[in-house]
């Protein structure tokens, strides 16, 4: 009788308007009368319905002409009848859908966004659940906001537990089909619009304190379970008793939003897909889908396939493995404001336990670069070769490696990850994460670089990433394509000397004379100083507790232990007399620990006679260079390999003799040192302007600096600003001569046992 009236109505009119107590949504849709408008009343009262049957041409060209451009290479047949189904979908979610995208060009890409997303969810749900799907701003009175500033779309999906309870599956989303240019902006607008509704309802169904509003809240859940969810007439389900469940709060409510982003075009636009939570959100995240990802979307539309596998791919984890559902707050007790006959009663606490939980896995992609090494077992050990002597390897065996906690590391990492992705999405700006590493000073999270994310752009808010996201940036550099951000770890792991020694063959080493300094933060490689491949000399920079004196000793430390006195020789200067003290005794220091001022003059001298006999004679024997000359086996010398190490330089500079001697020497071995087997090595707290003058800043090519106290020292040892934001004991910026940039390192410290055990058994050379 009702679709008999519908008929006779629409015969006269193409629009009909119903405004009825009794009349709702499904029976419409049930008698086959297409839905146009559809306004609940707030509480009691009368629903008003528009229905329709006017044709919608215009709408078929324009959501046919988006499909169309997105080039899915399938025949105009199928253009049309995939044009036809994203207009039927839409219209099972909302007629006013449809009719906004009649009257206006823009709402055709609102309904494509719309349907696709309910696409996305309809699967995450299963498609055997029952759901219903409602258009929020039909509900926006309800809801007790505007329309067109609310998400989009709800979806509810009732299934019942082992015990035959109701769960309810709740999923909000907020839609955006735009073009690339428009990202930034829509991307933050598409999050606020979701981040605001789902906030209501979450505060009203699970908030504390609690709402005096969550008994209507659920009571509304109750009636859109009944008017969107269809269930068989033979259905065994009482319906009744799992609308009283979740009036009464007894059955489980899993919430859950998206802000799905389809970016229609340019085709020659990079790459932009990615998953991110959105900020201060508990279970929401922001789907942004590319043109090239967005075209593998509707084709598995068009076919009906499981995008799952697409998500997943994207967001490079699971996020869909679990459902975390929570009980309703219980409801608020209301006190009857009269006279006390008796002693109050003590409100009922939170009885409603919150469930969270932070289900994500460990970050796949995550790369522990230091720690989980294979054991190196004491036979191989002692098949490498280049160290001074066989035991030393033995010594490096018995050395027994830290055991810190990797889990815990790739936990913070991952939770760094997100919190610097709704970071850069608060200050709009590009946040699709390439890559991510795990160093033992910090993470290392490498962004995609664009005109909208530049290294300037990130240091400028340096200070807003520490006090509002608790993000402390310790580098943030350009790569080819990448923007990297370094953030600091809350417990940096130690590196021991032994351990990382354990993963060096210095087989070749006497070739080169390289040493190795730091680990790479980048890779987790060793860094090597070779003054043959780098420049022969080298400035170390660092203030107090940055771990200069570590770094100085295991040169030391590695020049003894990889080459007999006869392949190296250390001259070794040290102004402070008391650093040194383990090495006394080391057969390579040939004049032992250099304390005196007038010494330290007449040595440095003698390095300009020494470099003038080396290069007569490399003529004698036709040699270009002693490396050569140590390989040629008629060699009338051999010549050890001699390293200069002079430790607070800065300390002697302030005499003008003494400058004078050292500024002098350093110019005239910077040219011809490298071949006459000669490397400088200096060293200063605070190698500012009037310690470290230009004629010594231009010979000592390499660069070692761990943390200083202020931009200009930085500047002045590095060439810029940065090393005073390291973190110090043994963080480093190594600026070496032949690298295309700056390297970024952690010295391993060596104990003073494991140096004593070391120089002991060196000493019997």
């Amino acid at each position: 009788e009702t679709s008999s009236i519908f008929t006779e109505v629409h015969n006269l009119g193409n629009w009909v308007v119903n405004y009825d107590e009794l009349l709702d949504r499904r029976q419409l849709l049930n008698q086959k009368v297409k839905v146009i408008r559809y306004k609940q009343g707030v509480t009691q009262g009368r629903n008003i319905l528009i229905s329709s049957t006017a044709p919608i041409n215009l709408l078929k060209t324009m959501v046919y002409r988006r499909l169309k451009n997105l080039n899915l290479e399938i025949t105009h047949g199928e253009y049309q009848r995939l044009t036809d189904r994203f207009i039927a979908d839409a219209n099972e979610i909302s007629g006013d859908l449809v009719l906004r995208a009649a009257k206006r060009g823009r709402n055709a890409s609102e309904l494509i966004g719309v349907v696709l997303s309910r696409f996305l969810i309809l699967h995450e749900l299963g498609s055997g659940e029952r759901s219903g799907w409602y258009f929020l701003d039909d509900y926006a009175e309800w809801l007790g906001q505007k329309e067109e500033q609310i998400a989009d779309i709800l979806a509810m999906s009732a299934h019942a537990d082992e015990a035959g309870k109701l769960n309810l599956s709740v999923v909000i989303s907020e839609a955006k089909y735009i073009d690339a240019s428009n990202l930034s902006a829509l991307r933050k607008e598409s999050q606020k619009q979701l981040r605001d509704t789902v906030r209501r309802i979450t505060d009203a169904v699970f908030g504390n304190p609690k709402r005096i509003d969550r008994s209507l809240w659920l009571s509304r859940f109750s009636d859109l379970m009944m008017n969107g969810i269809r269930y068989p007439a033979q259905s065994p389900i009482d319906l009744s008793s799992w609308r009283r469940s979740l009036r009464e709060g007894d059955c489980l409510i899993h919430l859950r939003g998206y802000s799905h982003v389809f970016v229609s075009g340019p085709s020659d636009d990079n790459e932009c897909s990615e998953c991110v939570v959105v900020a201060e959100m508990e279970d929401c995240y922001q789907e942004i889908f590319s043109r090239s990802k967005l075209r593998e979307v509707v084709l598995a539309y068009h076919n009906q396939t499981d995008p799952m596998d697409l998500r997943k791919k994207i967001a490079e984890r699971d996020l869909w493995a679990e459902k975390v559902f929570r009980k309703p707050t219980d409801p608020v007790t209301i006190i009857r404001a009269t006279p006390p006959t008796k002693e109050s009663e003590d409100t009922n606490e939170d009885s409603g336990e919150l469930n969270q939980s932070n289900n994500t896995p460990p970050n796949t992609n995550a790369k522990q670069l230091i720690s989980g090494e294979e054991p190196v077992s004491p036979s191989q050990l002692l098949t490498q070769q280049g160290w001074v002597l066989p035991q030393f390897a033995q010594l490096l065996s018995k050395q027994i490696d830290n055991d810190q906690n990797v889990e815990a590391g790739i936990e913070w990492l991952n939770k760094t990850m997100q919190e610097c992705k709704a970071a850069l999405q608060q200050f709009q700006l590009n946040s699709k994460l390439l890559d991510s590493s795990l160093t033992p000073n910090a993470g290392i999270l490498k962004f995609q670089g664009s005109a909208n994310l530049t290294v300037e752009q990130i240091q400028k808010r340096r200070s807003q990433f520490l006090t509002t996201h608790g993000l402390d940036l310790v580098s943030v550099r350009a790569e080819p394509g990448v923007v990297s951000i370094s953030v600091a770890r809350p417990d940096r792991q130690i590196l021991a000397l032994s351990q990382i020694w354990k993963r060096w063959s210095p087989s070749d080493q006497q070739e080169k004379q390289e040493l190795l300094i730091a680990i790479n933060e980048d890779d987790g490689e060793p860094i090597f100083l070779s003054p043959k491949s780098n420049a022969p000399h080298t400035l170390i920079a660092g203030s107090t507790g940055s771990g200069k004196s570590v770094l100085m000793q295991n040169i030391i430390l590695g020049i003894a232990a990889t080459n007999t006195p006869e392949q190296a020789n250390i001259t070794l200067i040290d102004p402070k007399m008391v650093d040194y003290l383990l090495f006394d005794g080391l057969p390579h220091l040939k004049d032992g620990v250099i304390d005196e001022q007038e010494q330290a003059v007449i040595v440095l001298n003698n390095l300009i006679e020494e470099m003038n006999r080396r290069y007569s004679v490399l003529k004698q024997n036709r040699v270009r260079d002693i490396f050569e000359l140590n390989r040629k086996p008629d060699a009338t010398e051999r010549l050890p390999f001699l390293w200069v190490i002079h430790d607070e330089f800065a300390e002697w500079m302030m005499i003008p003799e003494y400058s004078g001697a050292v500024i002098d020497v350093v110019s005239r071995l910077g040219v011809k040192a490298r071949a006459a087997g000669i490397s400088l090595v200096f060293a200063a707290q605070r190698p500012d302007k009037d310690v470290f003058p230009m004629q010594l800043r231009s010979n000592l090519g390499n660069r070692i600096v761990l943390r200083v106290d202020g931009e200009g020292t930085s500047e002045i040892a590095l060439g810029e600003k940065g090393a005073e934001r390291l973190l110090g004991k043994g963080h480093a910026a190594l600026k070496l001569d032949g690298l295309p940039r700056i390297l970024f390192g952690q010295v391993p410290i060596a104990t003073d046992d494991f140096i004593r055990d070391a120089v002991t058994m060196i000493r019997q050379l």
